[in-house]
């Protein structure tokens, strides 16, 4: 008999036991995954199962991975099949998971978080889509189940607040298969009315299967065809639904989400009496500084002297009415010299003027000549000059000093 093993012989013998194992051959597993990582090489996925006081590695395969119906992600608590067998080379012992699927709450989890990805990458939750609350409310809309807490503890914060409110309840069920109907057909009618100024959707706290209404798709749609805001108080704080991220604003609880929506008359009233009273004294103030300018105004010379003024102002007319006539007058004189300086220009080149000299106009059936190149001997012309005018015949026609023909 061998007195010893090697070491890959000691973990083949503990994977034989394990494999052996009728148990452990085919078991489930529950536990929560931790440290998920699929290679994109191989395709294999490597995660741990752990709960509260333990842990062990495990493994699925790619031919596996490719038939969950779920994207598996830490946190995430599951039901696991598979064996459990030694990984000689590491000498550690692994579950080869065959098969998966969502646990419990982990599943309702699971499945609401698919859904948020969803519909946040459809645009329901984007924030430019959101209304602002109004700043007055007149009348409020309430969908909630009219036996519960919550509603309630929502008539009573705004009966404090806001005894006269007119407040409409679209009755639902806040829970169970047909409660998401139910929920958003209240949505939706409140809308129909078209007065209603704000709508609360609320319930109090329970269990993450209590508030699956909230995490429905047709309830958060109907909040995003809402055209009336929508305040969230679903739950208590720690508690967070699909409606929180499609509404307008998300309560933390009913209570606040009543204070969200209505504003305390009592301190409405004592922030009016504020203004009011801020108004008065900067109109006093106003008044004040008005009649001390008034005051000064009537101190001046002008009211108790009227004349003086108006004496001031003739004296400044007729100042200015002698220097229009100097202006006119003077602009006057340079206009005339110049015209008479235009006048002497155009004489000194007027015709009379030249034939005084002695020139002569010469014409032929009224057509001034101007040479003698196309005048014929014998051919009658009349001569202007200053005080007659003279018929002429052509008797002989020659070249003169200076190269033209007369």
């Amino acid at each position: 008999m061998r007195e010893y093993f090697t070491v890959s012989e000691l973990n083949d013998y503990i994977g034989s036991l394990l494999e052996n194992d009728l148990t452990l051959a085919d078991c489930w597993i529950k536990g929560e995954i931790s440290g998920c990582k699929v290679y994109q090489q191989s395709g294999h996925m490597y995660f741990s199962l752990k709960d509260r006081d333990g842990v062990i590695s495990s493994v699925m395969f790619k031919s596996r991975v490719q038939r969950l119906r779920f994207i598996p992600k830490d946190g995430v608590e599951v039901l696991a099949r598979g064996n459990v067998s030694v990984f000689s080379k590491q000498g550690k012992y692994q579950f080869y998971a065959q098969e998966m699927q969502l646990y419990g709450v982990g599943d309702l989890y699971w499945q609401m978080e698919q859904l948020k990805e969803k519909l946040q990458a459809q645009g329901y939750f984007a924030a430019e889509h959101k209304k602002p609350l109004p700043k007055i409310v007149k009348r409020l809309g309430i969908v909630s189940s009219q036996d519960g807490a919550a509603l309630r503890d929502i008539l009573k914060v705004i009966r404090n607040r806001a005894g006269n409110l007119d407040i409409i309840i679209a009755h639902t069920a806040v829970q169970g298969a047909g409660a998401p109907e139910e929920i958003a057909a209240a949505i939706s009618r409140l809308n129909t009315l078209g007065d209603i100024d704000v709508i609360i959707v609320a319930r109090g706290g329970g269990s993450l299967e209590d508030l699956m209404a909230f995490n429905s798709e047709k309830v958060v749609k109907a909040v995003y065809d809402s055209q009336v805001p929508i305040i969230s108080g679903v739950g208590h704080e720690v508690d967070t639904t699909l409606i929180d991220y499609a509404a307008d604003i998300r309560a933390a609880t009913p209570t606040q989400a009543a204070q969200m929506a209505v504003p305390d008359n009592a301190l409405l009233l004592e922030r009016v009496l504020k203004y009011q009273q801020r108004l008065i004294q900067i109109m006093q103030r106003e008044l004040l500084d008005r009649s001390e300018l008034l005051d000064r105004i009537m101190m001046q010379k002008v009211w108790q002297q009227p004349e003086s003024l108006l004496k001031s102002k003739k004296l400044q007319v007729s100042y200015l009415q002698n220097q229009l006539h100097r202006n006119i007058k003077h602009c006057y004189k340079d206009k005339a010299a110049h015209f008479a300086l235009i006048m002497k220009g155009l004489d000194s080149v007027s015709p009379l003027k030249v034939m005084e000299r002695g020139y002569a106009i010469i014409q032929q059936e009224d057509k001034i000549l101007r040479d003698a190149e196309n005048l014929q001997i014998g051919e009658l012309v009349t001569i202007d000059m200053r005080r007659h005018r003279l018929l002429a015949q052509i008797l002989k026609k020659e070249q003169s000093a200076y190269g033209d023909q007369i």
